[in-house]
């Protein structure tokens, strides 16, 4: 299990940050329910899409973890799959950082980034689950 390794420690800490956020934001949306649920301002906005992507690519990053020794890659496809799968967590950075600069456009390059190295991850795994070569 060495390559997955990296990515049980990925895993658990993005859930552990995101469950993190996540109680963050909800003990801080009192004030936007007196406007409706629907008058989030667009970092605020952000900030929860933040939370929401980075819970999904944790527990992804616990799947990748439990699959890759099965997977027919190389080694070096194996490494990729584990490196990209623990980069796609550059989105709900980017999202966060998006959030706290109030929709800045600055971080856009970054959120794309990270949603390029999860989907290669996804790619990786199913070639490997696929037995391509």
């Amino acid at each position: 299990m060495g390559q997955g390794r990296i990515n049980i420690i990925a895993g658990c800490i993005g859930l552990l940050l995101a469950a993190a956020g996540g109680f963050i934001l909800g003990f801080s949306m009192d004030p936007y329910f007196d406007k409706g649920f629907y008058a989030l301002p667009l970092g605020r906005y952000l900030l929860k899409s933040g939370h929401t992507h980075g819970m999904p690519i944790a527990l992804y990053n616990l799947i990748v973890a439990g699959l890759l020794e099965k997977l027919s890659l190389t080694e070096k496809g194996r490494k990729w799959c584990s490196r990209l799968a623990v980069l796609g967590f550059i989105m709900p950075v980017g999202l966060v950082l998006r959030g706290i600069t109030d929709g800045a456009m600055t971080f856009a390059p970054v959120v794309l980034l990270g949603a390029i190295c999860f989907l290669s991850s996804i790619v990786l795994v199913m070639k490997g689950a696929l037995g391509l070569k």
